[in-house]
């Protein structure tokens, strides 16, 4: 079975490779970007099975970047996970497409275990 291809988007360099390692660890294969504009652009050129986002990311908010891919006709499960928590930013991502959300600071665990969920219940195709 060929791993997993995982986008990983975060402005914070920590973060971002954080996230890689930890997914790289697990048997992932991952991408990490920094911008919403160029993820978004990429997400729709390339097939990840699961995509990791940031909220406030430059270019384009992470919300946006999920809201636009879904208007696209993009259907990859996407975990934002971001600092911010309040519960209007977080219903209202999960309601403009999000498949779910994590509040930084995070648990590698957790989020490996929320990534491997999305994978497992995602659709076969073929």
């Amino acid at each position: 079975m060929n791993k997993p291809k995982i986008l990983v988007v975060d402005d914070e360099r920590a973060v971002a490779f954080l996230l890689t390692r930890a997914l790289e660890s697990a048997g992932c294969a991952v991408t990490a970007l920094g911008d919403g504009l160029e993820a978004y652009e990429r997400a729709l050129a390339e097939r990840f099975d699961v995509i990791l986002i940031d909220h406030l990311l430059p270019g384009l908010l992470g919300q946006e970047v999920v809201q636009r891919w879904r208007q696209a006709g993009l259907a990859t499960p996407v975990i934002i996970v971001s600092g911010v928590s309040n519960e209007e930013d977080i219903v209202r991502s999960l309601e403009s497409g999000a498949s779910d959300y994590v509040r930084k600071p995070f648990s590698v665990r957790e989020i490996i275990a929320r990534v491997k969920v999305q994978i497992r219940d995602r659709p076969q195709s073929g």
